[in-house]
């Protein structure tokens, strides 16, 4: 049953399934990212979650709750899948395959999207460096993005056990 106070994200989840079904994955993951920009350039630029040196992580899973509940009520979606596949078949066709996001869920594209923005407006790059799933079981890295920041995978293990979202600060004038 949904509740009255979470009606808007769980309609706006929705409106994702129906967008793919509309439009097609690749028009929806545009549509999820054009969202994240816009709501980072009104927010403006920084950083979300905590920092260790050049390390940013998210020790909150945005639209976890509200991923986890839709499920709960609807299955999951195949039209969540077929974002994500779209999302690798993406990273894997371009020749920055480190500026793609490690999604658990499909919100990780607008997430992402919201956070490199942010991170843009600031003058520096995030490399989304790994991601669990909102209930914890699944972690997803992205190996060009940890060997583009020179980081072990066991250290955002070890990070992803306090946080869902890993992300390397790259600034561009001191590297």
């Amino acid at each position: 049953m949904i509740r009255l106070e979470n009606m808007f994200p769980q309609a706006f989840l929705v409106g994702v399934v129906k967008m793919v079904d509309k439009d097609g994955p690749l028009e929806t993951i545009r549509w999820l990212q054009e969202i994240g920009e816009e709501l980072a350039t009104l927010e403006g630029p920084g950083f979300e979650g905590a920092r260790e040196n050049s390390i940013n992580y998210l020790p909150i899973c945005p639209f976890g709750s509200e991923i986890t509940e839709f499920i709960e009520i609807y299955g999951y979606p195949a039209e969540f899948n077929d974002i994500v596949n779209k999302m690798y078949e993406l990273k894997n066709a371009s020749d920055k395959p480190w500026k793609y996001p490690a999604l658990t869920h499909v919100m990780g594209v607008l997430q992402h999207s919201y956070s490199t923005k942010r991170a843009a407006l600031a003058g520096a790059e995030l490399y989304n460096l790994g991601s669990k799933s909102p209930k914890g079981e699944f972690k997803q890295y992205n190996e060009e993005a940890l060997e583009k920041a020179g980081m072990a995978k066991e250290v955002i293990e070890e990070l992803l056990e306090r946080s869902f979202y890993v992300y390397k600060i790259v600034h561009p004038d001191k590297e």
